[in-house]
């Protein structure tokens, strides 16, 4: 079997850079998996839900440039003077690194034959047994490190805008890049407020909030914990439909009100939580109850900085003491169930305030 392709020698090792019909590649390429009858596998079990992601993504006409790492044992590659590599006949080939990628074109394949033709990178090893193939595949999972979160939701806000967020919806619809557009309805819109946020001067999140590849110095939480912490913000009902500038004009007062009667906390952030991943999240989980007390006369939501001040001022929980690091907040921790507790907490000290004005839900 030939393909087009070349040798790469590092140190003393040599090894082939080419390309490969997607058809062959599946119909060749198979996976070493540990098992207790196969003690010396080395590759994990086969997620068919990752896979078919992987050919879903493929069908839709996405490329996929990365290439897959091959092993032949059995037999030796030899390079033409044509720039092409002659492949042993009838040899497996051991898929050291792209298992589910492989698994995914053979579902696209089987989906839309056209596929088949497509041509894939692959680079080929060319050693003798599954123990140096081992040694790859350790060294490529254990030493990579995964995109930093925060980086990738900026990019994720690029795609936002260059693709659409309704064609984002649709790809994630189909089972492609799930993972990584899981939260594309409103992660966009959470940037953009961050950012609003930390750039406003004579503001409580003036530069407080760490972007990606910044040090800590100043800052007191990171990007990513402050844009998901606006999760129950975005997806309330009444701020779906705002824009990003209204809506962090409104959290802006929201700050400002909290900042004027926790001036202590604001004035020494480290030694308290309010500016920290408690204070956030807790805070913008109850801020949509708060804006809806936040009401004039004639029963318009009004989210200036003095009316939302007139509905927390009348919460305990509005004290510096609370929010310190060895307060009422700081002392619960900082674990999901820590945090829903506070805020039940407070918005019943809130509905207390109110003197509840809905009617009672039972007659």
């Amino acid at each position: 079997m030939k393909i087009k392709g070349y040798s790469v020698k590092q140190g003393k090792d040599t090894f082939y850079v080419g390309v490969m019909k997607t058809k062959d590649l599946v119909d060749r390429g198979r996976v070493d998996t540990f098992s207790t009858g196969n003690e010396e596998g080395y590759q994990r079990s086969l997620s068919m839900a990752r896979a078919r992601a992987f050919g879903r993504f493929v069908l839709r006409n996405s490329s996929s440039p990365l290439s897959i790492l091959l092993n032949i044992r059995e037999g030796n590659v030899k390079e033409s003077s044509e720039g092409t590599l002659e492949l042993p006949d009838e040899t497996q080939m051991w898929v050291v690194d792209g298992q589910h990628r492989v698994a995914g074109l053979k579902f696209a394949t089987e989906q839309d034959p056209a596929v088949g033709e497509v041509d894939f990178p692959v680079v080929i090893m060319n050693q003798p047994s599954g123990y140096e193939e081992a040694w790859q595949f350790i060294t490529i999972n254990k030493t990579q490190k995964g995109i930093r979160t925060d980086l990738a939701e900026r990019f994720l806000n690029q795609a936002i805008k260059k693709e659409g967020r309704k064609a984002l919806l649709e790809l994630r619809e189909s089972g492609a890049l799930r993972g990584i557009l899981k939260n594309v309805e409103w992660v966009g819109k959470a940037l953009e407020i961050a950012d609003i946020l930390n750039g406003a001067k004579l503001h409580p999140w003036h530069s407080k909030i760490r972007l990606p590849n910044e040090p800590k110095d100043g800052t007191t939480i990171a990007q990513k914990a402050f844009t998901d912490s606006l999760e129950p913000v975005l997806k309330d009902s009444f701020f779906q439909g705002k824009d990003a500038k209204a809506i962090a004009s409104a959290l802006g007062n929201y700050w400002d009100a909290v900042w004027e009667l926790c001036e202590e906390a604001f004035n020494n952030p480290r030694e308290y939580v309010i500016q920290k991943t408690t204070g956030v999240f807790v805070l913008h989980k109850i801020f949509p109850r708060v804006s809806e007390l936040c009401r004039d006369e004639y029963g318009n939501r009004v989210l200036t900085r003095e009316k939302i001040k007139s509905v927390l001022e009348l919460l305990p929980m509005m004290s510096s003491e609370y929010w310190a690091g060895d307060g009422e907040a700081g002392r619960r921790g900082t674990s999901r169930k820590a945090f829903a507790s506070l805020v039940m907490e407070i918005l019943e000290a809130l509905e207390t305030s109110q003197q509840a004005k809905e009617p009672d839900l039972v007659t």
